[in-house]
């Protein structure tokens, strides 16, 4: 499966969240904010950042970028209600409380975009 760098400040949620996607054959990498999963992602590969949308202030933005430039898919999750004033959504978004099936899907589709890529790639620069 996928090695998944998981930001989440509540640490019952985390360990909640880490143990469920570690069920599904994940490797996961807990963290509780944007300095610890900066520190990993410096140091080890990952396939996924799942963040809480809370952590999507202006640094975590910062976390999401560096995660983009990499090519490395971001799923936000999130407990609070969004307004039609408010941002656009961060697409994929989770609210809170989420199924976790609902979350399984959304990375086998990460997964499957990310395959498909793989196998377009050199083809589509030979071209």
């Amino acid at each position: 499966m996928a090695r998944i760098l998981l930001t989440e400040p509540d640490r019952a949620i985390r360990e909640f969240i880490a143990g469920i996607l570690a069920e599904f054959g994940h490797d996961v990498v807990p963290c509780e904010n944007v300095i610890e999963a900066e520190v990993w992602l410096a140091t080890s590969p990952v396939d996924v950042l799942v963040t809480d949308l809370v952590l999507r202030s202006e640094e975590a933005m910062g976390l999401s970028r560096s995660c983009a430039a990499r090519g490395i898919p971001t799923v936000t999750l999130t407990g609070r209600d969004f307004l039609p004033d408010q941002a656009s959504r961060p697409p994929p978004l989770l609210e809170k409380p989420f199924r976790f099936s609902d979350l399984q899907r959304v990375l086998h589709a990460i997964d499957a975009a990310q395959s498909a890529a793989a196998i377009r790639g050199p083809t589509s620069s030979a071209a």
